[in-house]
């Protein structure tokens, strides 16, 4: 685990070298797991891949002293490429997490990312229509939060996001949704909710055989509390 003054690898986006995270979907299941990941000038990078029915996707994440970024503008555009549409960005700003130094209560950071985006082959929708949208993104870490899911309980930072959603054609102001991420130290996501309906659900930690121990903030199912 790094020093708390540490930025990478980042413990609320850890670029862990053979992790993988399975999630609750709705009625199905998301993989998403960090392969070929080596160190850089600036902190670290490698690649984070997205499945989910059958579809996959991926992207470069990068991890510097300014926090975690992704060839995809965060965890949004990494699920919209595994959606089955074609993703071509257009501009990405901001990072998906900041440096740990900055994820403390009443801390913020915005983000924002503009894709184009096409039917995949096959679809019911006309050839060659192209969807032109924008999310911009703003975060505020609520405070620390013990958190059930499938995968046990954890000490987590609860994370209020406003995200609104523009489409470049309709001219309106976008439509804004309000949710919240808890980021578990040495894990990252461990579930994702909006409206009061969880979307996102940590079911399973797979770490590389290597590994021998789990992250000092993790208590399983069972276990007595600290």
């Amino acid at each position: 685990m790094p020093s708390a003054g540490a930025p990478c690898p980042n413990p609320y986006f850890p670029l862990e070298d053979g992790l993988k995270l399975t999630y609750r979907a709705g009625s199905s299941e998301l993989l998403i797991s960090t392969r070929e990941v080596t160190p850089t000038p600036e902190g670290q990078k490698g690649l984070l891949a997205v499945d989910l029915k059958g579809r996959s996707g991926q992207t470069e994440a990068f991890c510097t002293s300014e926090g975690v970024r992704t060839g995809l503008g965060g965890l949004e555009g990494t699920l919209l490429s595994a959606s089955g549409m074609q993703v071509e960005v257009v501009a990405a700003e901001g990072v998906a997490v900041p440096a740990p130094a900055n994820m403390v209560p009443g801390a913020s950071w915005r983000n924002s990312l503009s894709v184009k985006m096409q039917p995949p082959a096959g679809s019911k929708m006309p050839a060659g229509m192209v969807f032109a949208s924008t999310f911009d993104k703003e975060a505020t870490v609520v405070g620390e939060e013990e958190v059930t899911v499938g995968a046990g309980t954890f000490k987590a930072l609860k994370v209020k996001n406003m995200t609104t959603a523009r489409a470049h054609r309709s001219g309106s102001p976008g439509r804004s949704i309000e949710s919240y991420i808890w980021f578990a130290p040495g894990v990252g996501i461990v579930k994702v909710a909006t409206g009061g309906n969880t979307d996102l659900e940590l079911l399973k930690v797979e770490r590389p055989a290597t590994a021998t121990t789990e992250p000092a903030t993790v208590k399983k199912k069972g276990s007595k509390k600290l």
